[in-house]
Parts: C-alpha cells; structure tokens; sequence
C-alpha cells in the first residue's frame, strides 16, 4: 500500500489501472512470442489495485494503535471514526461494479488460445473456457480480493463489537451492489452474476464458519434469508437473470438442508501477488 491516505491512493491506483487496461496491446510481449502470453502481461496490470484493497480494508472494523508498555503515557486504542469507515466501505464496494471489474472492449479478443508447450501457470487466471480466454476469469479474482476483506471473520467480528457501523452495513452493501442492483445487460450482466454467486457463496461460508463469532455468523445468516425473500417475490423476463435467481435459490436449499455441500465449491484461485517467500498478502 502507498500513499498518505488510503483511500485515496485506491482511487488514483484505479485510474492508473484504467489508463494501462486501455493502452493494453500486443505491443506488451515481445515479436515472436505466444499472443497467449499477453495472459501473464495482464495479470499484474489487472490486479494493480489489489494491495491497496487491504490498506483500506484496515480502514473498516480498524482502530488506531500503539505497542504501549506501562508509564508510557501511550494512547489507548481509538476505533476508526464511523464516518470514515462507511467512506472506506463504499471504495470497496466500487470496486466490484461491472464498470471496475469488466475489460476494456476487444482486450479479450487480443489474447489468443496458448499453444502448445506453453501451458498455464500459477500466474494466470483459472476460468471456465477451456483453451479460450475466460473473459469473466479476471471479474472473479478481483472480486474475490475485495471479498476476502469485507467478509473475514475477525474484522466483521470487530465491526459487531464496535457498531460503528456494524457488520450488518457490509452485508446489506454487497446484496445491493450485486443482487439487488440494476439490470445490466451483456458482459456486464455476466459479470454482476458471476460476483453475485460469489458474494452468496461467502455468505453461506461465513454462516457455517464454526469459529467465527455467533452474532457474524447470525447476521451473515440473515443476509442469506433476505435474498431467499427476495428470490421468491422475483420473476424477471430475462431467461439469464430468471435462470440465476433459480439456481440461487436452490443453492441455498441445498445449503439449508446439507451444509457441506460447500466443500463442492471450488474457490476462486487469485494469481499470486506476494513477494516470492512471504506469507500471505
């Protein structure tokens, strides 16, 4: 993370990112090289922002501390002013709009099938499109970054302890910006689908999670019944929209009725981003 203030070094990281996604070409591998190439090019640029998801996500749930000793006239901890936390939580929810998290048109498009002897690697995205571009691969992993902060147990739990705001805000912010948002249409629809399953695939994680705290376990469990509620009053016209509500609905059947039936769900592989040697990020 960079920058005096977080927030917005977040906002200038993700102009920088637009500029770069724009100007992104083939010029970016060199002559004779797999055009699939242009994958591993991609990643760093893509996921520009993703140190700095964790700066401000220190933000929300946070308190301001010293390592004090006895006598050392230190400060007691401070929790992050409410005001600025919402301000934090709104920068992280931004980050998964379709807007933030699709490609530049035709970016897709320059990234060719990998030819044989280059296969893919742990630095490259993991899609669903076998030798072809997952376009939406991208999507996913970044929304999975933003995702591991909003919803990691301990943090959640700090925001029940604090009430300023509580962790009910972040649950309530991601049905919004995801189920409960406007209709969008072509990769855009693709997307908010794809971070809508997501965010209920976490939710329903964090209920079950035995080790996270009951009242984080019982709010993310309400917001899991809310959008059951919301699923059954819905019937859009769009077969898409129509077949996504449908299969969310059974999922959290299944999920009521089999808890382990999450262990099915393979998670999103983010490509790594950490110094090589460190742990964690």
């Amino acid at each position: 993370d960079n920058g005096s203030d977080a927030l917005a070094e977040l906002e200038h990281l993700l102009g920088l990112r637009a500029h770069a996604l724009e100007r992104f070409s083939a010029n970016t591998v060199r002559d004779g090289q797999p055009l699939a190439k242009l994958e591993e090019v991609l990643v760093p640029v893509y996921l520009l922002h993703r140190f700095q998801i964790r700066a401000v996500g220190k933000l929300v749930g946070g308190a301001y501390f010293d390592y004090g000793l006895r006598g050392d006239g230190r400060e007691n901890v401070r929790p992050v002013a409410g005001e600025r936390q919402r301000q934090a939580l709104d920068a992280l929810i931004a980050t998964l709009d379709p807007a933030v998290l699709g490609l530049p048109e035709g970016l897709a498009e320059k990234i060719l099938p990998r030819p044989p002897g280059n296969p893919k690697t742990r630095e490259t995205f993991t899609g669903h499109t076998g030798n072809l571009f997952d376009r939406l691969a991208p999507a996913a992993s970044a929304a999975a970054l933003t995702l591991d902060v909003l919803l990691d147990p301990m943090r959640a739990a700090r925001m029940q302890r604090m009430q300023t705001p509580d962790f009910g805000t972040v649950t309530e912010a991601l049905l919004d910006a995801t189920w409960f948002a406007p209709a969008a249409c072509g990769t855009d629809a693709a997307i908010r689908r794809q971070t809508g399953n997501i965010v209920l695939t976490r939710l329903m994680q964090l209920a079950s999670n035995m080790e996270a705290d009951a009242d984080v376990r019982a709010v993310a469990l309400a917001a899991i019944d809310r959008l059951d509620e919301w699923l059954d009053s819905e019937s859009p016209a769009d077969a898409a929209r129509r077949a996504h509500y449908v299969h969310a609905a059974y999922r959290i059947e299944r999920w009521r009725n089999d808890p382990a039936m999450l262990e099915q769900h393979l998670p999103v592989t983010v490509p790594p981003g950490s110094p090589i040697g460190a742990r964690g990020e």
